[in-house]
């Protein structure tokens, strides 16, 4: 399966060395040139959490930077868009648009809500997937990826909804990604109600992002403290009330489940907490931005995430 990656930092590089290792054709799209060139010339190196190593030789795979002619993605039977929210606007009118032929098949891998609609309005040529994944990565360097928990990856398309789980999906390109993810390795699935599950992750997000980021700790250690916990739940009721508000569906073991990714996620340090850290833009505009914009739209206010959607955004001057 000929699977273009477009982000080669921590997701990027997991997906693309293990899809290649599984022989699978993978192109990477890089924002620099130095780092296509760092790929090419030495491969992937993914780490596992036991600190085990295997190395995705060059031969493998093909990197190339965003700034090159778009004319290769037109030969992708999939592409996966790995950048981050704020990221997606460039790419998709800089190069993504240029595209005229060839399948154009997009996997948005994004966090939060909002970017599909975005994407479709910027994109009216291409069809859209959804993704969804809980794989714990961090990029150690230009070329390396420490593959720090085990998730899952799931695949639907844009506004299908059901009652349940669809395995027997009639969209044969998902089903196609799907056999390659779990062929790399991946636990991937196939779903209709893909919905409810970004709905869910936006909800956990919106609770465990911010807080670490805010506090500089990993995720585990948001449970080590009643007073953590009572502004946890503080977050997590006020945006069940902004659901209810919207009739959005999330499943009543939320909070039973947020509490659950804390401890097997414990060592972690999330997305927001990295950004912040390394002193990049974060997603908080959709994660609890997203959380605001929803309350607001239904009249249900937010404001302890509108509180840490401004201190978080405080952080980037």
């Amino acid at each position: 399966m000929n699977i273009h990656i477009v982000g080669s930092g921590s997701l990027g590089l997991l997906y693309g060395g293990k899809l290649a290792a599984a022989g699978n054709e993978v192109t990477l799209w890089c924002r620099r040139e130095e780092q296509a060139d760092q790929l090419n010339a030495s491969g992937i190196t993914v780490f596992d959490s036991s600190g085990k190593k295997f190395v995705v030789q060059h031969g493998l795979f093909q990197a190339q930077a965003i700034s090159g002619p778009p004319y290769a993605i037109a030969k992708a039977d999939a592409v996966l868009l790995m950048l981050k929210q704020h990221g997606i606007e460039a790419i998709a009118k800089s190069l993504l648009a240029k595209v005229v032929h060839g399948n154009r098949q997009l996997f948005c891998f994004q966090n939060g809500v909002g970017h599909m609609e975005q994407l479709q309005e910027w994109l009216p040529e291409w069809t859209l997937h959804q993704a969804i994944t809980t794989e714990g990565a961090k990029r150690t360097d230009a070329i390396s990826v420490l593959h720090a928990g085990q998730g899952t990856t799931t695949i639907g398309t844009m506004g299908q909804k059901s009652d349940q789980v669809n395995t027997e999906s009639d969209n044969p390109l998902e089903i196609e990604l799907v056999k390659r993810l779990q062929g790399a390795g991946f636990e991937a699935f196939l779903s209709n109600e893909m919905e409810e599950i970004i709905y869910r992750k936006l909800l956990i997000n919106a609770v465990i992002n911010p807080l670490t980021a805010l506090w500089r700790i990993p995720n585990g250690e948001l449970l080590s403290s009643a007073e953590r916990i009572a502004v946890m739940k503080l977050l997590y009721d006020e945006a069940v009330a902004v659901y209810r508000a919207a009739g959005l569906s999330y499943g009543q073991d939320m909070w039973e489940q947020l509490l659950s990714v804390c401890k097997a996620t414990s060592g972690n340090t999330s997305s927001m907490l990295k950004d912040v850290l390394e002193g990049r833009v974060t997603e908080i505009a959709w994660i609890n931005g997203s959380i605001v914009r929803i309350g607001d739209k239904f009249g249900q206010a937010a404001p302890n995430h509108q509180l840490v959607l401004q201190l978080i955004e405080g952080m980037n001057i």
